[in-house]
This record gives C-alpha cells, sequence and structure tokens, in this order.
C-alpha cells in the first residue's frame, strides 16, 4: 500500500470498483503507463471515503492531479490518455467536442455500463504493484 508522503507525488485514478467496464479500462492503463505516471483507487477504498467522501456522487472515473485539482468525466477520460500518450484522435474528438456534448456520450455510457457489461458483487482485486494502489 502507497504511504501518505507519496500520495500526491503522483496523479491518483479513481474508478467504480465494482463495474466490470471500469475494471477492465483500469487493467488496460496499468498495462499502458510503463512510467508508472498514476497511483489507482476505487470509490469504494476507505483512502477516498476518508479523504474525498464528495467522489462518491460521481462513481465513474476521476482523476485526482497532484495540486489537488480533481477531473471528472471525459475531462478525466481525455487527460488520463493524454499523459498515456495514446489514442490520440479519441483523444482530439474529446478536445474538439464541447465538454457538455462529450459528457452528454459520456453520462450515456455511464448509465448503461452494468446492463451492458456487468457488475461485481464485491471490488476484484487488480493485480497490480502494491505500492501503485491506495486502499
Amino acid at each position: 500500500m502507497t504511504n501518505m508522503k507519496n500520495i500526491f507525488s503522483k496523479e491518483i485514478i479513481i474508478y467504480d470498483g465494482i463495474c466490470v467496464l471500469c475494471n477492465n479500462v483500469v487493467r488496460w492503463v496499468i498495462k499502458k503507463d510503463k512510467d508508472s505516471l498514476f497511483l489507482i483507487s476505487n470509490f469504494q477504498s476507505k483512502f477516498i471515503k476518508k479523504n474525498f467522501p464528495d467522489l462518491n456522487k460521481f462513481n465513474s472515473v476521476a482523476v485526482i492531479q497532484k495540486d489537488g485539482k480533481i477531473l471528472y468525466k471525459s475531462t478525466a477520460i481525455e487527460h488520463i490518455l493524454k499523459r498515456l500518450k495514446k489514442f490520440l484522435f479519441i483523444r482530439i474528438i474529446l478536445h474538439l467536442f464541447p465538454l457538455f456534448i462529450s459528457n452528454f456520450f459520456y453520462d450515456i455510457v455511464e448509465r448503461i455500463r452494468y446492463s451492458l457489461f456487468g457488475k461485481y458483487k464485491s471490488c476484484p482485486v487488480i493485480e497490480i504493484e502494491e505500492d501503485r494502489f491506495i486502499f
């Protein structure tokens, strides 16, 4: 587990730990994050519940930047892809569309993700170096 002094030395991706789609996306991010740019946590973690209780009302994806700024929804997705230097075409589309349009489509996927991809009864364990996951 990451110690508190290292928590804000990297950006933190927060995801819905019981969402099958979200878990698969986070596994992909971990695989592509060769430089360990991100720490990972989920909305169900003690860390998030204690330090960022307001994040639970979003329950899909968020990024806490080093300066404490929190990115949500399509802005968080665009930021993650940009930091990983992946999917330039998707990043351009997300950047060109007004935020309310990209978030509109994000919200549609967010609403139907459990019915399309499924939901775990509890958060599965993701294989990751212990110092990159915040419990």
